[in-house]
């Protein structure tokens, strides 16, 4: 598992968290994170590319998908 609790993690450790996190057993990966948040591995599995066919959302889309909240 993580080496790294909330109070070791540090500016370019990795923040992926790994377990339960209401679980005293919680960590982060704490890996080296040269770039962002996470480390090369789980900045692979976090960053997926965008997926051609995908359906484009418009103006009206959107203003459409938000009316629920209104």
């Amino acid at each position: 598992p993580g080496s790294a609790t909330v109070l070791t993690l540090g500016a370019h450790m990795c923040k992926w968290p790994i377990g339960d996190p209401s679980s005293d057993e919680f960590t982060f990966c704490g890996r080296r994170a040269s770039e962002g948040v996470y480390c090369v591995d789980h900045a692979r599995v976090a960053y997926q590319p965008a997926q051609s066919g995908k359906k484009k959302t418009g103006p009206n889309e959107l203003a459409r998908s938000l009316r629920r909240y209104i």
